[in-house]
Formats: C-alpha cells, structure tokens, sequence
C-alpha cells in the first residue's frame, strides 16, 4: 500500500506539473478558483471518512485473530476494564507509536485519493465532468473549461492536502514530544513522592514536599482529586456506591466506617501520576486521531467558505485571519483555564495539605438540594469540555496547515508576486515556530488540570474508578509484593 501512495504521488505530481505548464488560467479571480478547491477538499474528506471506516474495520478484524498471551490478555481485561499487559501491569499507549501509526494511515488515505485521481484522468471522467460544466455560468462565474483543467485543479487540492497533513502533523509531534516530558516529570515525583513518605513517617504533606516546589504542585494536585473523591458520598452519591461496591468494601458497615475505609483506600492506593497520564494519554491520541466530529467540522467550513466564494466572491486569502483568531482565541481560553484552575486548586488543597485525615463534613448539600443554577454549575461532570476545545483547536490547525500548504503550493504567486509570497511565508513559518513553541506546553498542562474538578467528566470519572480499583485490588491481592521496597503506591 505504501509503494502504491508513493507511485500514485510521483505520478499525480508530474502530470500536474505538466498539467500546469500546458493551458492557461481557465478564472480570472481568485474566489472562483478557491470556490471549486472548497468544494474538492469536501469530496476528499468524504472519500478519507470513508475509507479510514473501511480501514479502521479491517484493522479490527485483523487484532481479533490468536497470538500468544491472547487469552491472559483476555483473563486480565475481564478482572478490570482498564488495558493492561501479560503482567498485569496498567498499560500506557507509546504516544511516538501512535502518531507514527496515525501518519501512516492519512497518507494511505492520500495515496488512494491519488489513484481515484488517475483513474478518473484516464477513464475520461474529468472529459464528462467538463462538458457537463460548460465553462461560465449565467451571472459569468467561471468554470473549468476543458479536462485537463479539472484534473489540473484536482491535483493542486491533492497535493495541497498532502502537505496539510504534512505540516499538520509536524505540531502534532512537538504536542507529543512535550507530553512526552510532562509524563517523565510526572512518574519522577511519583518515585519522590513515595521516597520521602517512606521515610518520614508521620509527617503531613506540607512537611513532605518542604524546600521542592514540583512535588508540593503535583501534591496539591493530588489532594484535590481526593477531596473530590471524598465529596462523593454527598455530591454524587451514585459514584460513591459504585466506587464502594468495585472497592469491595463492606456494605453492612455504618455510614461513617464506610466513609473512613473509603478515605483510608483513597489516600493509600490513589495515583495521580498514573491518572494525569491516563488522561493526558487519552487527549493527546484524540488530537492525534483526526476523528470523524474533526472531518466534519472541516467538510462544514469548506461549505461555508464555498458559499462565500460563490455568492460573495471572496477569496481564501480574506478568510484566513479568522481561523487564525479562532486558533488563537482556544490557546488563550486554554491558558486561562490552567491559570484559574492552578489557583483554584492550591487555595482549595491548603487546608487538606495541613490536616490530611480529616473526614468531610456532612455540612454539604445534597444534589436535589442544589439550586438549578448550581447544577448548571456541574455541565463539567457531565460533558467533557477540554474534549470540545481540543478538537476546535484540531480544526484550526488543520486550516492554518491547508493555509501555509496552499501558500507553499502558489506556483503563480512565486512567479508573478514572489515579494508578496514570501513574506507570506515569513509569516506563516514565524506562526509555526510560535505553535511550535505553545501547544507542547500548553496543551499537556491544559488536559491535566481539567482532569481536577470540577472537570471530572465520565471519561475522567472512569479513569479515575479504574485506576483506583486496580491498585486497590491488586494490593489485597498480594499484600505482601506490593513494593519490593515495602512502600506504599502513591
């Protein structure tokens, strides 16, 4: 299949080159141009919507055959719905494995929009689409007059989304390289953190994380997701049930044994580290996996740019600074989040960090004893926002990529206005060195803290039970192997 997108590209390219060479501009304005693009990236994302379904389904059928350890695999996934290896172990997803897979993928898609091309070309498809066309309409918008100029254009869309997914996932790859770091970080203050409880015994948390500022933030962000779990009983006292119920603990014991046993599980066998990383994990791979709501909020503003082309006739180059602002204005709601939400959780985690056996009060209203604009106030447990925001941003910077491609590919512009071309280009590589910049220290810090609450979402939610319960579990299972040092997993 690789061999067939690379021959299909070679041979797409050299014919559109040659293409290029032999007629002559069949618009006189660009937004007639750039309304037929619109329309033939609308048919390519279809046509890759369509086959990644295919692919995705083959691909399936193909994990579901034997190979050794299959049914450990099997036997450990049905002990708790969290992946784990042969060893029992929580398994992590290799975010390089991942995109690398992923590229691959989208290029395969590439390479078969690219035979479909060249299929069309010599079966005379571009000929029955040209005389259907007949070159203006009535209000004298043009159309492409003759094949070669349709299979001309055809090839520029082509090749201009090549190099869109090109660029595209080039910051795609400095999001993983930096949440790459965050992770390393994270399982490093972990080791600290376990460190140090070991061998101070008795001491609270304020005097573990004394004189080292990382692994006070990172604790702080671990008593937040406590206190939240230890909310549950009166915030949300289904998930209490259910977390009682998976922990195994005893349901003929009084309220407050329950609540104490709960606390005491929390306290001894909650990660944050492998939490944040679950969910960092889970983010990072759905901004890696251009994914069906992504496709269709592209194929939804390629028919909105369309219209405009057509009736208001104006060009690409007009619409370019507003998916620009778009983009921006995601970066900046991101950051302001991380900055509220980091200072939300050091002044709610202060009082814990000091009195970390305290029970939580029963003062706490019950969910029917909220207001309704209080329950409006919990949209965050219910529906994942982050989610929402990291896919907008994954349709920005689609664009912003389809922009800069579309700017590199501007053979005439080069030629007739090569000034203007590149400090076009100037820009846009400016732009990207800045994303370059941002996105791997934004975004990682982004998906963690709205991984606290009130961020809690069902994915969240299921992440955190599961993680829990694993080590809950295997700890009971083999208190005796649960460290090989004796220490206690935080």
């Amino acid at each position: 299949m690789k061999a067939l997108f690379w021959w299909t590209l070679l041979v797409a390219t050299t014919q559109t080159a040659h293409a290029g060479g032999g007629s002559d501009k069949w618009y006189s304005n660009d937004y007639e141009f750039n309304y037929f693009e619109a329309l033939l990236v609308i048919i390519y994302v279809i046509v890759a919507i369509i086959f990644e379904e295919v692919w995705h389904y083959v691909n399936h059928l193909g994990t579901e055959t034997y190979s050794y350890g299959h049914y450990h695999e099997d036997r450990a996934l049905e002990k708790d719905s969290i992946e784990r290896d042969s060893h029992g172990n929580i398994k992590h997803r290799k975010l390089y494995k991942e995109l690398i897979s992923r590229m691959g993928g989208e290029f395969m898609t590439l390479g078969l929009l690219a035979f479909l091309i060249f299929v069309l070309n010599q079966t005379g498809g571009f000929n029955s689409i040209a005389k259907r066309i007949e070159g203006k309409s009535a209000d004298g918008f043009a159309h492409p007059e003759i094949a070669i100029d349709l299979f001309h254009l055809a090839e520029v869309v082509h090749i201009q989304l090549f190099l869109t997914m090109f660029l595209y996932f080039i910051l795609i790859l400095c999001l993983v390289r930096g949440s790459i770091r965050k992770m390393k970080k994270w399982e490093k203050l972990r080791f600290r953190h376990r460190t140090r409880r070991r061998n101070s015994q008795g001491s609270d948390q304020r005097e573990l994380a004394a004189g080292d500022i990382e692994l006070e933030k990172h604790l702080s962000y671990r008593e937040c997701v406590i206190m939240h779990m230890l909310e549950w009983k009166n915030e949300r006292p289904e998930v209490f049930a259910r977390a009682l119920k998976d922990l195994k603990i005893d349901p003929n014991a009084s309220d407050l044994e329950q609540q104490q046993q709960f606390q005491r599980v929390v306290d001894e066998h909650f990660s944050v580290s492998v939490y944040l990383a679950l969910n960092l994990e889970n983010g990072v791979v759905d901004s890696i996996e251009v994914n069906l709501p992504t496709w269709l909020g592209i194929i939804f503003l390629m028919a909105m740019f369309a219209l405009i082309h057509r009736y208001a006739k104006v060009s690409f180059l007009y619409l370019q600074p507003w998916f620009l602002c778009a983009c921006c204005i995601v970066l900046l709601s991101m950051g302001v989040i991380l900055h509220l939400q980091r200072r939300l959780i050091k002044k709610s985690t202060d009082a814990r960090m000091k009195h970390p056996q305290q029970v939580p009060s029963e003062s706490t209203s019950s969910r029917e004893e909220q207001t309704w604009l209080q329950q409006m106030c919990t949209i965050h447990e219910k529906w994942s926002s982050e989610r929402t925001m990291l896919r907008t941003l994954q349709v920005c910077l689609f664009l912003l990529s389809y922009a800069f491609a579309r700017v590199l590919l501007d053979f005439d512009a080069w030629q007739e206005h090569r000034q203007r071309a590149l400090t076009t280009t100037a820009f846009f590589i400016v732009l990207y060195l800045l994303l370059a910049y941002s996105l791997p220290r934004t975004v990682p810090s982004f998906l963690a803290v709205t991984a606290m609450p009130p961020f809690v979402d069902p994915v969240n939610l299921e992440l955190l039970l599961k993680q829990l319960v694993v080590y809950h579990l295997d700890a009971q299972r083999a208190p005796l192997h649960r460290d090989e040092e004796g220490a206690v997993r935080v």
